[in-house]
């Protein structure tokens, strides 16, 4: 079947990544967290899941760029060594690197000329740092694109519950395979998503992100409430939210945008994208529109998200517009 070497690969690469950045949540210390410029938070984690992913991909497939999350410039400042000599202690109990080889991994398959790409592979090596940081969840998110379309993915989400139980999730999926779910950290049988059953909006539960400056909650509480939602929404970090919705646990995903110029990473939906889709799933823009993947590292000709599952997702969007 078409792009399985991609999906075995992916899986071989997000194990490995989880359990360095599974070791390091364990033991967060204050030293292994920086502040890029951003002054978003990154870890030992995110550069360590990166470097990890980009090794493994890099054996498979050499030639394959990559759109990721993470550079290694903050990394060589003087003032970040200590910060380096742990990474590398942590990456080295995992694949066989260290010193320079680290940084060169991390920043594997970078391009000056992203959208000149017909295939790259996307990457966010810890998607929802501050979840990570706080305890709670997170979550690895690969996916491979081809021409625009989101053809293989992959999504790691340490924290949640696989299907035999373990803590521990893998979702797996094609554009021609439909998703499966699996024990991140041990080998256990795939289980496909199931079928969706038909709710009224009144049963739904809606997801989105437990941080209010990565979407606009008063907003979701009016199409909430003009949708008539009873339950309370249920609020998880990272693409665990699309997790959520591809095995059940949510009906909906809300990422409204709080400013109309606002634009979503690319890294930060492509594989959950693909994961609620071959699931059955419908995931678009606020607008209704086809997500493009044709612009990265942006979704620049999209407005937010809206993914659903169980729900009619034309209904839901018609909520989202008159909720603008």
């Amino acid at each position: 079947m078409q792009y399985q070497t991609e999906l075995l690969t992916a899986k071989s690469a997000l194990r490995q990544a989880a359990l360095l950045t599974s070791a390091v949540q364990k033991k967060l210390l204050e030293k292994d967290v920086l502040e890029k410029e951003d002054r978003s938070p990154v870890t030992v984690a995110d550069f360590g899941s990166q470097a990890i992913v980009n090794y493994v991909l890099a054996n498979s497939f050499p030639t394959d760029k990559m759109i990721a999350e993470e550079g290694s410039e903050e990394l060589r400042k003087p003032e970040n060594e200590k910060l380096f000599l742990h990474l590398e202690e942590e990456v080295k109990k995992i694949v066989p690197l260290s010193g320079e080889a680290i940084l060169r991994s991390i920043d594997h398959g970078r391009t000056d000329d992203p959208k000149a790409l017909s295939r790259f592979w996307t990457l966010d090596p810890i998607d929802g740092t501050k979840g990570f940081l706080r305890g709670d969840h997170y979550a690895i998110a690969l996916a491979l694109i081809e021409n625009g379309e989101v053809k293989a993915a992959a999504l790691a989400c340490p924290n949640m519950q696989a299907p035999n139980g373990e803590t521990g999730l893998l979702c797996l999926a094609s554009e021609n395979q439909k998703t499966v779910f699996t024990s991140l950290f041990t080998d256990s049988p795939n289980v496909e998503a199931t079928e969706a059953l038909n709710k009224n909006f009144a049963e739904a539960v809606i997801c989105e992100s437990v941080e209010s400056g990565h979407t606009s909650h008063s907003r979701a509480e009016k199409i909430r409430e003009s949708l008539g939602v009873q339950a309370e929404p249920f609020r998880i970090d990272s693409q665990c939210k699309y997790a959520s919705v591809a095995l059940g646990l949510s009906d909906i995903y809300l990422r409204l945008p709080k400013s109309l110029e606002y634009k979503e990473k690319i890294w930060d939906h492509a594989a959950g994208y693909l994961i609620v889709k071959s699931a059955g799933g419908s995931v678009t823009d606020t607008l209704g529109r086809k997500v493009d993947f044709s612009t990265p590292p942006l979704l620049e000709n999209d407005l937010g998200i809206v993914a659903s599952r169980s729900v009619d997702h034309a209904k839901l969007i018609e909520a989202v517009k008159a909720s603008a």
